[in-house]
């Protein structure tokens, strides 16, 4: 089977005509028959069955047109992209992140990938879980980094990566304990970092996640709800591996436990599916890279 006539093929089948299909590859109407008979021949199986000036489709033709769609549009990313890396063009990679993740391992990443491709212009948004996942389903970033809290569809791709320890900010002289049990946040509100429409399902989140059944106070940025904390106005959850960045000033961190076992959450990797862009992958592998060293 040739691709060319695959592409044939999938053109007759989208006009519903030979004709027309035809006129779009600039080929006979004959050229493009006789190429649909051998890509038949080759495979042994009959695709159409031919009436006067119609036809229909067989259950291993609507197979093929399905799924031989999706190959030649991914043979096109993949054209586009040998293209651009062989030009050495500039290239994005728009990142997502969880607004929470505060740990050292995806600053590394980026600077390890920036060092690496030239060419490469890393974006970074950060972002709740269902802000994450309109960015994606927008196709306003190309991969988001998050525990998947819901089931997506199978447009998007997922890969674990390793679980990520949960700890809280809480102000100086808190407590003289090492960890904070989930159960005993009463007298602070936990900090959110969403506003306006995206409030509801955060909540939702965290009750449902993790259990918590107190109240929430919000902030717009990191550094906001830290300000928040420091203030004794509120206690902030932070998820990382292994390493956290520095705190500020009047800010101390503890383990958050629930019946006394430490919290963990599985961090992935999220992209749409046959997203035809191998920084991804690279991205992926670098971030792995950076977990093992650390």
């Amino acid at each position: 089977m040739l691709l060319k006539q695959l592409e044939y093929f999938v053109c007759v089948v989208d006009n519903n005509s030979f004709t027309q299909a035809a006129t779009e590859q600039y080929v006979s109407q004959s050229a493009i028959s006789q190429q649909i008979k051998a890509l038949e021949n080759s495979l042994g199986v009959e695709l159409m069955v031919r009436e006067k000036r119609s036809f229909h489709l067989t259950p291993a033709g609507q197979y093929l047109y399905r799924s031989g769609k999706k190959l030649l549009e991914r043979f096109h990313d993949i054209k586009v992209e040998t293209t651009r890396i062989g030009t050495d063009a500039r290239v994005s990679l728009r990142i997502g992140y969880l607004n929470r993740y505060s740990g050292i391992a995806m600053q590394q990443t980026v600077i390890r990938m920036a060092k690496r491709y030239k060419n490469l212009d890393i974006r970074m948004y950060s972002g709740s879980h269902e802000e994450l996942y309109g960015m994606l389903s927008d196709r306003r970033v190309d991969v988001v980094f998050n525990d998947q809290w819901q089931i997506l569809s199978d447009d998007f791709e997922s890969h674990l990566i390793d679980k990520a320890t949960t700890f809280i900010e809480v102000p100086q002289e808190y407590t003289n304990e090492d960890c904070v049990e989930l159960k005993h946040i009463d007298d602070l509100p936990l900090i959110l970092l969403c506003r306006g429409k995206y409030t509801l399902s955060e909540e939702e989140h965290y009750r449902k996640a993790i259990g918590y059944n107190g109240a929430f106070a919000y902030a717009r940025t990191l550094e906001e709800a830290r300000y928040l904390v420091a203030g004794q106005q509120g206690l902030l959850l932070l998820d990382c591996f292994k390493y956290l960045t520095d705190p500020m000033p009047g800010i101390e961190r503890k383990v958050l436990t629930n019946h006394g076992k430490s919290i963990e959450r599985h961090y992935y990797f999220i992209s749409q599916r046959n997203q035809n862009n191998s920084y991804i992958v690279a991205l992926r592998d670098m971030f792995q890279q950076v977990l093992e060293e650390l």
